[in-house]
């Protein structure tokens, strides 16, 4: 079987090749599963047209991107998954600019720098489960998510006590609105960890303040691919 016919693909990397990985992974035209690691030095496309069409699953982690690129990661159009892990997106605002995520159903973010969340119906039309975890910043999850008929559990783990209460909010507002029910599991509420004491927050912290070296290293043979 070529490498065209893979359907699962995970890649751990540190200044890798991104011209040769951008250009290619389009080609591979059955992928589903998509997984990146690490710094990715200029590989994100200004364009969803370098990812195969039919990525389903897609998990991001240390990328470092700006949340405004999610835009772009929204007009995905067989998305169902996405996973943002801890240092995925740096910054603290994230505002929608597009109606995407059509098919979005299962959204996580995890070990988030994010505070401002402002968001519609529109953005997540069919999603079904929102899990955030270890959101210390993050105190409101947009209103307008009671206005997602599909949406079925919001779960919160090691998130600020005001996030649960958002939650609470989103869940009332759904039956005022005679929507059917959401779910709201909390755990581990009362436990706020301070972000920097994390070790994977202190590398990515570490990232942030040499980015601007970074863009400029060539070293290479690092790459790990895993199929």
């Amino acid at each position: 079987m070529g490498i065209q016919n893979v359907k699962e693909l995970g890649i751990c990397a540190y200044g890798i090749d991104s011209d040769g990985l951008r250009n290619n992974l389009v080609h591979l035209q059955q992928l589903e599963t998509l997984s990146l690691k690490y710094y990715f030095s200029g590989f994100f496309p200004a364009s969803t047209k370098a990812f195969p069409a039919t990525l389903k699953k897609l998990k991001l982690e240390r990328t470092l991107l700006s949340l405004s690129y999610l835009d772009i990661i929204a007009e995905l159009p067989n998305l169902k998954v996405l996973k943002l892990m801890d240092g995925t997106c740096v910054g603290k605002k994230w505002y929608p600019n597009v109606r995407g995520f059509t098919r979005l159903k299962l959204l996580l973010i995890e070990y988030s720098f994010l505070k401002y969340w402002k968001a519609t119906n529109d953005n997540f039309p069919v999603l079904e489960r929102l899990v955030l975890k270890n959101c210390h910043n993050l105190k409101e999850i947009p209103i307008e998510f009671a206005e997602i008929h599909t949406l079925q559990l919001i779960e919160l783990t090691s998130c600020l006590p005001k996030l649960g209460e958002s939650a609470a909010r989103i869940q009332q507002e759904r039956e005022d609105l005679g929507n059917n029910p959401v779910d709201v599991h909390i755990s581990d509420s009362s436990t706020i960890f301070a972000y920097r004491q994390t070790s994977a927050a202190n590398d990515i912290y570490k990232h942030i303040q040499t980015q601007h070296l970074l863009n400029d290293r060539t070293t290479k043979g690092n790459d790990q691919i895993h199929l």
